[in-house]
């Protein structure tokens, strides 16, 4: 993994967990009519309500998987790499729309049940993001050309990394 790969995602992740602590943290902390009057009339609050635990864990196996990758020079195969790519990609996306109904009142029919599985999976089963999280970070790891598969002979040589 270069150096800016690394900095910037491990930069941008912290951050990102920061922000969850900070919103978890205040939601907790603060006196509960103070925290239902800013739910009652801030979307943002809301979408914080919604999104801060699961993004939170998403983002604490992000930041052990980018020190893993870093530290101990792990590197994938082309296609590896990118499946652990779309993979963590797809859950976060999966996040992203579970936060719409807070945004969009009308779409709350239609993701209701990614509503329902996103916040489900973040309190019975947050280890599961944690894991995810860490695929991602696979994503973000090098590849190494030695690592082409069992149908390498088949395919042309890899100029680009």
């Amino acid at each position: 993994m270069k150096k800016s790969t690394f900095v910037g995602n491990f930069v941008a992740w912290v951050v990102v967990a920061a922000a969850c602590c900070a919103f978890l943290a205040w939601y907790h902390m603060t006196d509960m009519e103070v925290v239902a009057a800013a739910l009652g009339e801030s979307a943002p609050a809301q979408l914080g309500l919604v999104l801060a635990a699961p993004v939170l864990v998403y983002a604490i196996g992000v930041v052990l998987g980018l020190l893993v990758v870093w530290f101990k020079k792990i590197t994938l195969g082309k296609v590896a790499k990118r499946a652990c790519r779309v993979v963590a990609l797809a859950v976060l996306a999966c996040m992203a729309l579970a936060g719409l109904p807070v945004l969009v009142p009308s779409a709350g029919d239609a993701l209701l049940g990614l509503v329902v599985v996103v916040v489900y999976v973040s309190m019975a089963a947050p280890v599961l993001f944690v894991v995810i999280g860490f695929v991602y970070a696979m994503g973000c790891a090098g590849v190494d050309r030695t690592k082409r598969g069992p149908f390498a002979k088949y395919l042309p040589e890899d100029d680009e990394q």
